[in-house]
């Protein structure tokens, strides 16, 4: 009697647990003053959109979020419902936030703590990339050999985009059974303009987990990319189209991005502010006779 009422206790007990779901308590800090009365909100994407499940002001420089999910979750700390969100993962234990001036910080439980430094990878390879741009800037001024300089830092943007694309296509497959496989997965692929089938994306399916594939949000974008591919190709119509026996559309498709493309929007507009500093102006290898051709029209 003694060991049933044991075993009736025990299972009580995880049953409670259960219920309660994922337990998180998030302690924030930022030594940026325009922060000061400000609303801070905590957001995660429920039934296909983002909604707010939490909010605080911030005071003194001090904020803080607390409360249980029914499963380990992405989320986003945003301010003034801006569009500058800080991902997180919402799962138990102290997550520690710092917002300063010059970076964003967070930590203290597992895969948080692996998040970071997934963002703070991608970042820094980033940062070379703007470092490229600004090293042709200074060439071009300096006058020196473009014939030159365009191969040399040709050769170097091709090797910071593949560590790029091993970054995050690894740090998605190493995390395919749990949360933040499928949510690297959603913030690289948000940056598209469009859901797509990359070469990328179908190399991650390939290997991923029934996991992996049955997350909410990898499977409504599969789903999408797949409509879209077959809209492209003439396979089916899209809505409202009058003619359901020819193509939709005869203009080819856009190359697929890579990860790494998608994965650097600021880069794009930069490229807007400041035309002689962008990428474009760094042709890959076998782009080498048009950058010659082009300056010996100048000359």
């Amino acid at each position: 009697m003694n060991k049933l009422f044991s075993i009736f206790s025990f299972v009580s007990a995880m049953l409670s647990l259960a219920s309660c779901g994922v337990s998180y308590n998030i302690e924030g800090s930022s030594d940026i003053s325009g922060l000061d009365s400000r609303m801070m909100y905590l957001k995660t994407r429920i039934n296909s959109e983002y909604k707010s499940i939490d909010s605080t002001e911030v005071v003194h420089g001090q904020f803080g979020f607390s409360g249980s999910t029914d499963s380990v979750r992405i989320a986003f700390l945003v301010v003034d419902e801006g569009n500058m969100p800080l991902p997180l993962v919402l799962e138990k234990g102290d997550i520690n936030v710092s917002i300063n001036k010059t970076r964003s910080e967070w930590g203290g439980t597992p895969l948080n703590d692996k998040l970071y430094r997934f963002v703070k990878t991608l970042d820094s390879l980033n940062v070379q990339l703007q470092d490229l741009e600004h090293q042709y800037t200074l060439a071009f001024m300096d006058g020196e050999d473009m014939n030159e300089v365009i191969p040399r830092l040709s050769r170097a943007n091709q090797v910071i985009n593949m560590h790029i694309d091993t970054l995050i296509t690894h740090s998605i497959a190493e995390n395919f059974d749990n949360i933040l496989g499928p949510g690297i997965f959603m913030l690289v692929t948000q940056m598209q303009q469009m859901p797509q089938m990359s070469p990328w994306v179908v190399e991650i399916m390939s290997k991923a987990t029934d996991n992996f594939k049955n997350d909410p949000y990898v499977k409504e974008y599969l789903e999408a990319a797949d409509y879209i591919q077959n809209v492209q190709n003439g396979l089916v119509s899209e809505p409202g189209a009058t003619n359901a026996g020819t193509s939709v559309d005869d203009t080819p498709a856009p190359a697929a991005p890579t990860p790494n493309e998608m994965a650097a929007p600021a880069k794009k507009e930069a490229a807007k502010a400041a035309p002689d500093a962008t990428a474009e102006k760094l042709p890959a290898a076998d782009e080498k006779a048009a950058a010659e051709q082009k300056g010996a029209d100048k000359k």
